[in-house]
């Protein structure tokens, strides 16, 4: 997939987009606060009509109850939006979605919680436009955790734990029923042990210790 821009020109681009969460009524131009009178109403993809307020680059959509819930903003200018951030009834960003390739798909999911805070990134690997793949940053901005969705039912299977950028633990829930029933320890790059349920009660009890050459060297059996 091809990038453009860097992480420098997309942070500088979703600026705008996260200040205008913090806007009051007079605003960020009309689109933080409520809208002005006489925008006509459109329908988005979802299926809801919205009151628009269109500045050009930026689009403003606004929901029944006065407030802004989507904006838009086409960096390049090909009439296509490639920033998209969705708001919540607080006019809280909670997510933002961005095409940086500019092929009108989108590639990164931005995620953020309740106090505006980034939870976790999305990406997808199989199935253009549609997420199976989300990071979870550490405080130092590295990978702390990502989970992957395997079979494209939009629930993550399998998830690698990191530490200070390093793989440590692999989970995995085998038998698709929400539950990890596998998980390795990573150690250095390597497989040091894995961990099965074998009976579905979410619980290990089986111990596979594997040696430096990833050899099995013995099953354990956990207590329980």
């Amino acid at each position: 997939m091809r990038r453009r821009g860097g992480v420098a020109r997309r942070a500088a681009l979703l600026v705008p987009l996260v200040a205008l969460s913090a806007c009051g009524e007079r605003g960020c131009g009309g689109l933080g606060g409520l809208p002005p009178a006489g925008l006509p109403s459109v329908r988005r993809g979802d299926g809801r009509d919205y009151r628009l307020l269109d500045r050009g680059a930026w689009k403003g959509f606004y929901d029944a109850a006065g407030r802004i819930a989507v904006v838009e903003y086409d960096s390049n200018g090909d009439g296509r939006a490639d920033y998209v951030a969705h708001y919540d009834e607080r006019k809280q960003i909670r997510l933002i979605e961005v095409d940086e390739d500019l092929d009108s798909w989108v590639d990164r999911f931005e995620h953020y919680d309740a106090a505006g805070l980034l939870e976790k990134v999305g990406r997808w690997r199989k199935q253009r436009g549609r997420a199976d793949e989300w990071t979870y940053r550490a405080p130092d901005g590295r990978a702390a955790r990502i989970e992957y969705d395997d079979d494209g039912d939009g629930k993550a299977e399998r998830a690698e734990v990191m530490k200070e950028g390093a793989l440590v633990r692999i989970e995995t829930d085998s038998d698709r029923d929400g539950r990890p029933d596998r998980w390795q320890a990573w150690d250095k790059g390597r497989l040091a042990s894995e961990e099965i349920d074998t009976d579905g009660d979410g619980r290990p009890d089986r111990r596979l210790v594997f040696g430096r050459n990833s050899r099995l060297l013995r099953v354990e059996r956990l207590p329980r």
